[in-house]
């Protein structure tokens, strides 16, 4: 085993069992400390690991946990592609965007709980209006902007590559307005989904004051985040993703386990990570 402050495993050393997230890199994951709460929590006697997978070994991983009797998987980045296209069974969702975190490895199925997870964070906010500004075109976009649109948002995309935010739309037969200069005027949400903050990196936004309530999310967490820092600085509330983290998680554990997921034990496990 590999030493990190989160231990983790490369698939091939992978040890027996039950649940995992997969990714690449997965050194950072708190999946593991969150999903142990849990089981802390409802005296459960599960394991949950950090596990390594480079791209194109996906499905060799899988096969090989599978076979050590692992119940379920959590695909993270780079992998939600791929476990949409290995289950043999998906629900409506996975099928429309191509995407999905959470997979049932006996019964090869694969759902999505990214999107009704940022949605159930949404809907304990009140926004002054549905219409979004949306930044990137990667994965996470991929499953949560189609989620926007269906709960009645009226959305804008932007990606530094415009040509790849036009992709996305194509592939999710989404007819919807890329912008080349992307601004928060009018804006009841502004979503980062970009890795951009991470690195400090500015995004080229050109910031506007915000209407009242008006919030900006940014989907990563656990850090300073520039966006979220230029957000504030023009008058929007701001949130960071460790309520999207810990409801995704406590879906992956209702439909892995059919039981209902302690939230706040979850949550408390990620807060003393930070």
């Amino acid at each position: 085993m590999k030493s990190s402050r989160r231990p983790f495993y490369p698939w091939r050393e992978a040890p027996e069992a039950d649940f995992a997230v997969l990714g690449d890199p997965v050194e950072h994951s708190r999946s593991p400390k969150m999903h142990h709460a849990a089981y802390e929590e409802l005296d459960l006697k599960f394991r949950y690991i950090a596990v390594q997978c480079p791209s194109d070994e996906f499905a060799s991983a899988l096969h090989r946990l599978s076979s050590l009797g692992y119940r379920g998987v959590n695909a993270t980045v780079p992998h939600k592609e791929s476990a949409a296209r290995w289950a043999q069974s998906v629900e409506p969702f996975v099928r429309k965007t191509g995407v999905a975190n959470t997979i049932d490895l006996k019964a090869e199925r694969a759902i999505n709980t990214d999107a009704p997870g940022f949605l159930a964070t949404l809907a304990k906010e009140t926004l002054p209006n549905k219409k979004a500004l949306v930044l990137g075109a990667g994965g996470t976009t991929r499953a949560l902007l189609p989620a926007l649109v269906d709960a009645g948002f009226e959305c804008t995309l932007w990606n530094r590559t415009r040509e790849k935010a036009e992709r996305l739309l194509t592939d999710l037969n989404l007819k919807l307005p890329v912008v080349s200069h992307p601004e928060s005027a009018d804006c009841g949400l502004v979503l980062n989904t970009t890795s951009a903050g991470l690195f400090a990196a500015k995004l080229p936004i050109k910031w506007s004051g915000a209407v009242e309530g008006a919030i900006a999310y940014d989907v990563a967490y656990g850090r300073e985040l520039v966006f979220l820092n230029e957000a504030q600085k023009h008058g929007f509330q701001v949130r960071d993703g460790l309520n999207l983290l810990v409801e995704q998680g406590a879906l992956a554990f209702e439909f892995w386990l059919d039981q209902p997921a302690p939230r706040m034990a979850m949550k408390r496990a990620v807060l003393e990570d930070l």
